[in-house]
């Protein structure tokens, strides 16, 4: 067989499959992530495969979806465990990874990547019982987190006359050209934000900066208005763990979450 017969197979064969899976209801289904349980405008997502395709309220996300809001879409995901992401306008995330079983607590992961603009980010079981699983990476800092409520914002060029931005940059120091500065604030638990340069814990109420993945988180004198950039529609619902809504889990005064 010549090398593109052999690969026209190939290719067959892999369209065949998701076909055969649909038609098989046996065949094991593709677990989802999260779902999609409040958007406003458009968001789309771009599979592992390089697919596109548009996103509305219930639809599935999936472990390696990238996620993307249009300029005017705010949206909210709810994952399985109970925690949710709450996206402002012009942003990316991309699903890294979820894994949730209730018997398996050292088995849970929600790994994330905040690609640009931001989120509100309310932590659920996973936090609580495998602190170690949950992780939100940006290109400034890695966030390690246990039960907590908390915002974060890349300031690049797209999004530097951001209000929030507007008054981090401020204060910024040792910014790089090219680089996003991270802004963050807490709303329920601590943080202790930490990189190469040092590291530093901020309570409920303040917000925090770090310049670049070089420079040391620093305490921002004001809040930035992180918390007051998403309609209210876009908040955690009260309710059981799960796709229902949120656990309220973030509560909890003594949570922490560890930024790196």
């Amino acid at each position: 067989m010549s090398y593109a017969r052999h690969f026209s197979a190939i290719a067959a064969a892999l369209v065949m499959v998701p076909l055969a899976q649909a038609e098989d209801p046996q065949a094991t289904p593709v677990p989802t992530a999260g779902r999609v349980s409040y958007v406003s405008g458009t968001m789309y997502v771009q599979t592992p495969d390089n697919k596109t395709r548009i996103l509305g309220r219930d639809s599935s996300i999936y472990n390696g979806d990238v996620i993307t809001t249009e300029k005017s879409t705010v949206a909210r995901i709810e994952f399985g465990d109970g925690s949710s992401l709450a996206l402002r306008p012009r942003s990316k995330v991309k699903i890294d990874g979820f894994a949730f079983d209730e018997a398996r607590p050292e088995k849970d992961t929600l790994l994330y990547s905040l690609l640009k603009g931001g989120l509100r980010a309310v932590t659920g079981l996973i936090g609580k019982r495998n602190r170690e699983g949950y992780r939100a990476s940006t290109v400034t800092a890695t966030i390690g987190i246990r039960g907590t409520r908390f915002g974060m914002l890349l300031c690049d060029e797209a999004e530097k006359e951001d209000p929030a931005c507007i008054k981090a940059l401020e204060e910024a120091k040792d910014r790089k050209p090219g680089e996003p500065a991270l802004v963050f604030d807490v709303e329920e638990g601590s943080i202790e934000v930490k990189n190469d340069a040092g590291s530093k814990t901020f309570e409920v109420g303040q917000a925090g900066v770090v310049s670049s993945k070089d420079s040391a988180p620093a305490t921002l004198s004001e809040n930035p208005g992180l918390d007051k950039a998403l309609p209210s529609s876009t908040a955690a619902r009260p309710g059981p763990g799960g796709l229902g809504g949120s656990t309220g889990l973030g509560s909890d005064a003594d949570a922490s979450c560890t930024v790196q």
